[in-house]
Order: structure tokens, then C-alpha cells, then sequence
């Protein structure tokens, strides 16, 4: 009898023990799951910010960007319009009603190419109107002002039915594209760009490429590069908030490829979140 009650003492006392050990391990699984939902919910709201703060940032760069290149439009095409639109006035001879018409007439075009100059310059300063405009068109408008300083011959393709992108990816594309042409002025000493946008059912693709210098594109060349260049971290980087991939390539004497590529229906930070 005694033998019995023992073992039923043992066997409540190890039940009672595994249902602990049990509801401290549901309560400890339970504990560790919330903790990790808080962390993720944490990390996800992190990441919003990060991604507005980098889009902020990028619209920022690129009014920044556009208002220097209006300011240099403006002084270098509009303001030499303007000028030669007052030199016209001024050499009117009203004596001479023929000659006059025609100095008004020459002037009048002249002003109407300024204003038409500065309305284009408009449309280029704010990032809806960016994004209104389509990456087809604001490749052309980044190229058009290049050729008009007639130190570079520009040339752009675009092949594949074009369709628009949603307006984050557009903004990002555009300020990396932005940039690219800028390193191009800064660094390559070149003459020619050309640049390649293909609309494909699966991906959209964008390469700018120069006759420039170039470089060493070995690995490690590319990876000190990438380290000292801001400029290049920062492609690379926002490239990869919307889902895009960023590769350069280069020969030195034979210029240098930049090559975005950024997949169809992808799934961005923004739709993610």
C-alpha cells in the first residue's frame, strides 16, 4: 500500500514537474516570439524611415542639382539671348521703317526663345513634375542641356514599349542618372555619351556609358573606387532601395559603362512595408 502511494506521489510530482517545464517553455516561446514581433515591427518602421528619409534626400539633391543647372543655363543660353535681344533694340533705326520691322521681328524671336528656354528650365525643377514627365523624357532633357554646351555629343536609344514606372523608382533613377552625367563632367574627360534605356517584359535597363579615361575595373581597383567615391556608394546604394542592381565597367583609354537593371513587378521597400 505504502509502495503505491509512493509511486502515485512520484507520478504526480513528475507530471506536476513536465507540465512546469512545459508551460515555462510554451510561456518562454511565447515571450521570445513577442519580443522578436516587437524587434521586427521595430525594423520594419526603421526601414520606412530610412527609405523617406533617403527619397527626401534624394529630391532634396535633385532640386539641388537642377537649380545649378538653371543657373548656369540661364547665365551661359538665356541671359546671352537676352542680351543680344537688347543689343537688337537698342540698334533700331526708326528712320528706317524696313530695317526697324526686321530688328523688331528678330528680337521678338529671340525673346520668345528665352521664354521657351526658361519654361522647359521650369519644368525640370520640381520632383512631380519629374515624375509627370517619365524617364523617357527626363533622359532627354538631361541630355539635350549636355548638347547645348557643345563640349559633348549625346546620344540616347530607347528600345521596347515604354511603359511608366511607379514614381519612387523614377525619382531614384533619375537622381542616379543625375549623377552619373555628373561624374561624367568631373571626371572622365570625355566627349561622347550615349545612353541605352530598353523596356523589356521582365526588367527595364538603363546603361550610360562614355569615351572617357576609364579604369582599372578589377575587383579591387572597383572596390576602392566604390570605398573613396561617395558618389558611386550612393548609386549603388539607392539603387538597391528600389530593387535595382548597379554595375560599372571600364578599360582605362576606353571610358567606362555604368548598368542598371531593375526588374519588372518588383517588390520595392515601400510595397514591402
Amino acid at each position: 500500500m505504502g509502495s503505491n502511494e509512493n509511486d502515485i506521489y512520484v507520478m504526480i510530482i513528475t507530471v506536476t514537474v513536465v507540465l512546469l517545464i512545459l508551460l515555462i517553455f510554451i510561456v518562454s516561446f511565447l515571450f521570445i516570439y513577442k519580443n522578436r514581433q516587437v524587434r521586427h515591427l521595430l525594423e520594419i518602421e526603421s526601414m520606412k524611415k530610412r527609405y523617406a528619409q533617403e527619397i527626401l534626400k534624394t529630391e532634396l539633391e535633385i532640386k539641388e542639382q537642377t537649380l545649378k543647372n538653371i543657373s548656369e543655363e540661364i547665365h551661359d543660353n538665356v541671359g546671352q539671348v537676352l542680351s543680344l535681344a537688347v543689343l537688337n533694340l537698342s540698334a533700331i533705326e526708326f528712320t528706317d521703317t524696313g530695317k526697324a520691322s526686321a530688328k523688331v521681328e528678330k528680337t521678338t524671336r529671340l525673346v520668345e526663345k528665352a521664354i521657351g528656354d526658361l519654361r522647359n528650365l521650369s519644368k525640370t525643377l520640381d520632383a512631380e513634375n519629374i515624375s509627370s514627365l517619365g524617364l523617357v523624357a527626363i533622359i532627354k532633357s538631361e541630355l539635350d542641356q549636355l548638347d547645348k554646351t557643345g563640349v559633348y555629343h549625346t546620344v540616347f536609344n530607347c528600345s521596347g514599349d515604354e511603359r511608366r514606372l511607379n514614381g519612387h523608382e523614377e525619382l531614384i533613377l533619375y537622381r542616379i542618372i543625375q549623377e552619373s552625367l555628373n561624374n561624367i563632367i568631373k571626371h572622365a574627360k570625355a566627349n561622347r555619351i550615349i545612353v541605352n534605356l530598353s523596356f523589356l517584359p521582365e526588367k527595364t535597363t538603363i546603361d550610360i556609358a562614355d569615351n572617357g579615361t576609364g579604369f582599372n575595373d578589377r575587383p579591387d581597383v572597383k572596390d576602392r573606387i566604390y570605398e573613396n567615391g561617395s558618389g558611386l556608394k550612393n548609386m549603388k546604394k539607392r539603387a538597391g532601395l528600389i530593387g535595382a542592381e548597379l554595375m560599372i565597367s571600364s578599360k582605362p583609354g576606353a571610358g567606362t559603362t555604368i548598368s542598371i537593371s531593375l526588374p519588372a513587378n518588383n517588390q520595392k521597400p515601400n510595397q514591402v512595408l
